[in-house]
């Protein structure tokens, strides 16, 4: 009789409350013999990167003991932005890469994510023999066999030179000199590094939420509460504001008006900058979330718009099926596969500042010509609810669809938390309000 195999991996890689399961320091020691029996059965190389909350550094020595006792050469990088670790596994030749996080979640969650040799996150079939292993035991090899761990000390650097190179065809050593930027990097991976480089550039720079103690990452800031981030902007009179979250894989931008850029407006934004780049094709992936506002003015420049399921993961893989560059989620996941095989805020953060440069607008001009449609969001509690099932909720969306021609339904369950998430696309307020109730009373029937 064969055992059910446990799924732990979700659109994200594996996310969950510290001390349950499986965010404990026994699972992390299985969950990484694991890793090494799959991704490097003869030993090789890992880096290690993380957030920074208080649980990462506990999450951190698991990781390498056990990769240590399979016999892998482990590269601690410390707290960096997810993107940075997935560039320093391309550059430095590594097997694969960690990334210990949960994005943009409170510091009571924690989170693994594994990236390949191409830093590019694993896809659904590695993890699944991932998880074929998990019940075994971690394996200690013998004396002469161990690994062996080291401390970077240019991992930090290594990105930071990816950042600046996006001015290269600048004929100015401090591109952004007379730029007033407030960067808020939620007290997360690039509290360091973002104003550092902002700075370089030539920015006067105004950081908050750059102060981590472990336990105030995303609290009350970055580009999930861009409350403070708005208000400072307009005070300060900035040229802009940039908004990361936990791992820095996720922005939203704030313009010199106090208004918020979402995911969308970017991706706008980087298919105008792209225009005349001849490795554009004129296409760009969004996900099933992505504003129809932003898809038929998309198709006013002859641009198509392809949609994946929610997930960078799912972008991605989209993106390279058809040849895309540029893709992204309305959340502020963007990717430009030009640069980085995964969503990196503070780079697309620097390209918008380039496209404003190079065109000589304000940020808030960049978006003026794209109008997207209202959207109310709602988040529903389900931890309570256990007979929701996806197909219920494709079904429930279709009905609603198939009658209301105004506008759009998206209903879905989250993939790394117990939410269903409802997104109601339609110009009419109290049409909006209406649906909502509507299907907030079907799932609790039927919950």
């Amino acid at each position: 009789m064969s055992t059910q195999i446990e799924k732990v991996f979700g659109t994200d890689g594996i996310r969950g409350k510290v001390g349950e399961h499986p965010m404990t320091i026994d699972f992390a020691m299985r969950l990484a013999s694991s890793i090494a029996k799959v991704m490097t059965p003869n030993g090789g190389k890992v880096a290690i990167g993380k957030d920074t909350r208080i649980s990462g550094y506990m999450f951190e020595s698991a990781l390498e003991s056990a990769f240590v006792a399979y016999g892998l050469e482990v590269i601690l990088l410390g707290p960096l932005p997810s993107p940075a670790i997935a560039y320093y596994t391309i550059q430095q030749n590594c097997d694969f890469g960690i990334v210990i996080s949960a994005s943009h979640n409170s510091y009571e969650y924690n989170g693994i994510k594994i990236i390949n040799h191409m830093g590019e996150k694993i896809d659904r079939e590695i993890e699944s023999i991932i998880e074929s292993k998990l019940s075994d035991a971690p394996i200690t090899k013998t004396a002469e066999t161990l690994g062996k761990a080291k401390i970077s000390n240019t991992s930090r650097s290594l990105y930071k030179s990816l950042l600046m190179s996006i001015f290269d065809d600048i004929d100015h050593h401090l591109p952004l000199k007379g730029f007033k930027i407030v960067v808020d990097a939620s007290n997360g991976a690039a509290y360091k590094i973002a104003p550092q480089v902002l700075l370089d550039l030539g920015a006067d720079v105004i950081p908050i939420a750059c102060s981590p103690n472990g336990k105030n990452i995303n609290l009350d800031c970055g580009s999930t509460h861009p409350e403070i981030l708005k208000k400072t902007v307009v005070a300060t009179e900035s040229n802009l504001g940039i908004g990361l979250d936990g791992d820095a894989d996720r922005i939203l931008i704030v313009d010199e008006q106090g208004a918020v850029l979402d995911g969308d407006q970017i991706l706008f934004i980087l298919a105008n900058a792209n225009m005349s780049n001849k490795t554009f094709n004129h296409k760009v992936v969004g996900t099933i979330t992505t504003n129809s506002g932003l898809e038929m003015k998309l198709k006013d420049l002859n641009i198509d718009l392809y949609r994946s399921d929610v997930g960078d993961k799912n972008v991605y893989s989209m993106m390279k099926k058809t040849g895309a560059i540029i893709g992204g989620e309305s959340s502020g996941h963007i990717i430009n596969s030009e640069y980085s095989p995964t969503g990196d805020a503070l780079l697309t953060g620097l390209i918008i500042i380039k496209e404003s440069i190079i065109n000589s607008l304000n940020i808030s001009d960049l978006v003026a010509d794209l109008e997207l449609l209202p959207v109310l969001n709602e988040n529903l509690d389900i931890e309570n609810l256990n007979n929701i099932t996806d197909d219920f909720l494709r079904h429930l969306a279709n009905t609603i669809n198939s009658e209301n021609q105004d506008g759009r339904v998206i209903i879905r369950a989250s993939g790394t938390e117990p939410l269903i998430r409802i997104s109601i696309e339609n110009t009419d307020q109290v049409t909006s309000n209406s649906l909502l109730k509507f299907i907030v009373d079907s799932i609790k029937t039927n919950g």
